[in-house]
């Protein structure tokens, strides 16, 4: 089968990563579609053809009279309606080109099937990809469901008139699946995959030093810096923490811009030496490994669809303490394989990691034993990389 996949950036994200190489890997053909970030990416597997939107003017110019010029080849009927299309939504000649290095390229594979993996992505380009050949599937996660047509009216909106006319969709959690409806999406559409972990993980803490006996009890959260993952509420949990003398070191990995009310708020409640913001962006090994060298995982957002670092805690044979959101409680089961606390409830918070730190040995390793179970049997990526074939196989 040959699939293209819009990651919108190159290399993707983990997650798109992980299936885009389990594709190749089971003899799929598979196209990516983005912007080359950080420099050239290469992927291991034959079967991977990358199909990178150029960024300098050359390669703009250069790239979009290939594309066009090999349309005009392939379906002269269709050029002409693409080539409308383009200069509607352009108010200049450099803009033309640059939008037709983005839409082209799925136009020119000859593609079995099409899979978007953002939903705000369909709103860009919903025009266009109307009018390609093979069906389209779209990923319904997190942010672009749970938030983004609740604060731009615009989405909601578009969201209700293009979602009707999608082939297929993948929903990351039975939560999300459920907000979708609300948008016009055919719930007998949605087919729910949860996000997986590799199951290399499961081994990776054989001969990790564990801290749980330490004085000091290690504490990480990782997910990119946006206000959706309630770091301002873990931080106030941490000030209550400090006020009852429990010893601690919290750990906040989270790339990206929106650091000022993080940075600002650890200096006002005096948390400099027991909170670690780490803003760089670190390779997804060697965040690996600072959660492995910690005692607990928390989640303290406000919404998920379902958190990939969750999935990789429990693997690792981290103990979670997640707040109840999006679909958090389909793989937590509180007090058997990790901690659930309301959302924004800092005093819950608080009081969970208390409680953590106060059970005996063996009721953590139950819950260490159970979280991995929860993985193994449910979360691994081969399992989830045949349920897709299955899903596009459905559709196609």
């Amino acid at each position: 089968m040959k699939i293209g996949i819009y990651a919108g950036i190159i290399p993707p994200p983990v997650f798109i990563n992980n299936l885009i190489n389990g594709l190749a890997d089971k003899g799929d053909i598979v196209f990516i579609y983005g912007k080359v970030i950080g420099g050239k990416y290469k992927f291991s597997n034959s079967g991977i053809i990358q199909r990178k939107f150029p960024t300098t003017q050359i390669g703009i110019f250069l790239y979009s009279i290939y594309a066009l010029s090999r349309l005009i080849i392939m379906q002269p009927q269709l050029y002409l309606t693409i080539v409308k299309m383009l200069r509607r939504n352009s108010t200049n000649w450099i803009q033309f080109l640059k939008r037709s290095c983005r839409v082209l390229p799925p136009f020119l594979d000859n593609l079995d099937i099409f899979h978007i993996q953002w939903a705000r992505t369909l709103v860009q380009y919903s025009e266009f990809i109307e009018k390609l050949t093979c069906p389209i599937v779209l990923s319904l996660r997190g942010t672009h469901i749970n938030v983004s047509p609740i604060t731009d009216e615009g989405f909601s909106l578009s969201y209700k008139k293009y979602f009707p006319r999608i082939n297929g969709f993948h929903a990351v959690s039975q939560a999300i699946a459920e907000e979708a409806e609300k948008y016009g999406t055919d719930i007998n559409k949605i087919t729910v995959i949860n996000p997986a972990v590799d199951e290399k993980l499961l081994n990776y803490t054989a001969d990790k030093v564990n801290n749980l006996d330490s004085d000091i009890l290690h504490i990480i959260s990782v997910g990119r810096c946006h206000w959706i993952k309630g770091y301002t509420f873990a931080l106030d949990a941490m000030a209550l923490l400090k006020k009852k003398d429990v010893q601690f070191h919290y750990t906040i990995i989270a790339g990206g811009r929106d650091q000022e009310n993080i940075l600002y708020q650890i200096h006002d409640l005096g948390l400099n030496e027991c909170v670690s913001f780490i803003n760089d962006e670190l390779s997804h090994d060697e965040v690996l490994k600072k959660i492995s060298e910690c005692d607990l995982f928390l989640l303290p957002s406000l919404e998920e669809g379902i958190s990939n670092a969750v999935l990789e805690s429990m693997a690792l044979g981290l103990p979670v303490i997640s707040t109840d959101c999006g679909g958090m409680g389909e793989i937590i089961k509180n007090g058997e394989n990790g901690f659930l606390v309301p959302v924004r409830d800092v005093d819950s918070m608080a009081g969970k990691i208390q409680k953590f730190i106060d059970l005996d040995e063996m009721k953590k390793n139950n819950i260490i034993f159970n979280a991995r179970e929860t993985i193994k049997h449910n979360h691994l990526l081969f399992y989830q990389i045949d349920q897709f074939k299955y899903f596009y196989s459905k559709i196609v």
